[in-house]
């Protein structure tokens, strides 16, 4: 398989993350959290397009929801928001990046999802790059207007809203969101208002100077009703900065907030989820990570997977993780190859509603016969004792009922979810390929049922089907729902 560029595996393989919404309460145990932005009972699925041109601005940035119903995705309800829009601050500028993270949850208690927006390439001012969030508020006709939520730290760092998530970290009630500014986590507390007003701003601090927080994520690891904080970031190994690591860590949430003075170390990487793989009522973390050894000292040859055990005391890490996968392991198809980029997104949910999370893995840069990276998506039962090594089924766009056609560089897997927008209990399976006709990007939507995800009745979408021109611009990035 071709070298690629940390760059570019960055940029599209390292998803925001499953978050925990505020209306995630209503969903059944393990199909996965659930965003309804216009409050009809069905969950949506929110993305974003962040390298699209907008009325002429090259990397301006989008974000599209496509609402569920009772068959599942339906691209001809939708709703496309940019910094164009009516009632959204700022404008579509080149290089913003509008939709680069975003994070799904009820933050001002109407009912409605709302979606935080991040903007890390956006001028602020004369700070270059100093980046932005904004909160769209969902409504009973969707998404519309939107609300700047303040940086914290304006004059200690630039590209402010490179990764969100949401939860209830201090057990209120009440949504709080989490932002960073590349090395520099917060959590701004809730209740937000559409003025502009919030709770007080909580510093992350992680637990060794870092230089890039890579990914965050929310779900409750101890099962005390209180959402847990996990991240991943990347020190520096040596004094000329020539080596690097990657580290995690879980912050507990608490009645006052995330706890802070012992950050529970995790393994690192590029991508998390957050679900319950054992249906014991905590949440696993899963952590993907598709760095090479000789790109990351952490790293392995074509991309690892660990998930992590939650339990009364919060995640479980120590040397026995509840699994740790490649494509060399027992029960994982495939076969270990150099930069594969197996694990390059994560998400759980459970698709056959046997009470049980499922696992579902992206790898980005797989081979499929001779072609080069068209991409594949791998998908593993949950059961009682964790992660199924027995069942998993991988679906690729060369998989019989699978719209579309492997081609070489479409990177299928690159964003994916688990989440259920039918109703019927079965998380549905939405898959990204973020590279399909040269950088336009695609998404494809499998129905959950008793066997998990199929093929019947499979749909796909690009820009056109939102009514968007077709361009470069990564359609699909960092699915959430």
């Amino acid at each position: 398989m071709r070298k690629r560029t940390i760059l570019l595996a960055t940029a599209l393989t390292t998803g925001l993350l499953t978050a925990l919404p505020a209306t995630a309460a209503t969903a059944a145990p393990g199909t996965g959290p659930t965003a309804d932005f216009n409050g009809d009972g069905y969950g949506d699925i929110a993305f974003g397009a962040p390298y699209a041109r907008v009325d002429g601005q090259g990397m301006a940035g989008y974000v599209a929801v496509v609402y569920g119903g009772a068959s599942g995705l339906d691209p001809a309800k939708h709703t496309v928001v940019s910094q164009n829009s009516a009632g959204v601050p700022g404008a579509a500028e080149a290089e913003d990046t509008f939709g680069e993270a975003i994070a799904p949850a009820d933050l001002n208690g109407d009912g409605y999802t709302d979606l935080a927006v991040g903007s890390p390439g956006e001028d602020a001012g004369d700070d270059v790059d100093g980046g932005s969030v904004t909160v769209l508020w969902g409504s009973a006709s969707g998404l519309k207007n939107g609300t700047t939520v303040k940086d914290p730290g304006v004059s200690a760092h630039d590209n402010w809203g490179n990764t969100l998530t949401a939860g209830d970290f201090d057990g209120d009630g009440k949504a709080d969101l989490a932002a960073s500014a590349y090395a520099d986590p917060y959590v701004i507390r809730g209740g937000f208002t559409t003025t502009g007003t919030t709770g007080a701003v909580q510093r992350i601090g992680t637990p060794e100077a870092s230089y890039s927080v890579d990914a965050m994520a929310a779900g409750d690891t101890n099962n005390d009703g209180r959402s847990d904080l996990v991240l991943t970031y990347r020190v520096h190994l040596d004094s000329d900065d020539s080596g690097s690591w990657s580290k995690g860590a879980a912050y507990l949430g608490t009645a006052t907030g995330l706890d802070t003075s012992l950050p529970r170390p995790l393994n690192g990487g590029t991508s998390l989820a957050l679900g319950d793989i054992d249906g014991d009522g905590h949440d696993e973390i899963a952590i993907g990570n598709v760095f090479s050894k000789e790109d990351d000292h952490s790293g392995s040859l074509g991309g690892r997977v660990v998930v992590i055990r939650g339990s009364e005391g919060g995640p479980v890490n120590g040397d026995a993780p509840m699994a740790e996968l490649t494509q060399d392991s027992a029960g994982v198809p495939g076969a270990d190859e150099a930069d594969d980029a197996f694990g390059g997104a994560v998400s759980i949910g459970d698709a056959d509603a046997d009470g049980y999370g499922d696992l579902a893995i992206g790898v980005t840069f797989e081979d499929v016969g001779t072609i080069e990276d068209t991409g594949a998506t791998i998908l593993m039962n949950g059961s009682a004792s964790g992660v199924s090594r027995t069942g998993a089924r991988t679906f690729t766009q060369d998989t019989a009922g699978v719209p579309g056609s492997a081609e070489a560089t479409d990177y299928f897997g690159s964003d994916i979810l688990l989440a259920d927008v039918s109703k019927d209990g079965h998380a549905e399976f939405t898959v990204s390929a973020g590279f399909e006709d040269e950088g336009i990007g695609a998404i494809t939507a499998l129905r959950g049922s008793a066997t998990g995800p199929v093929t019947d009745g499979a749909r796909t979408f690009g820009p056109g089907s939102l009514g968007q021109t077709r361009s470069y611009g990564a359609f699909g990035a960092n699915l959430i729902g």
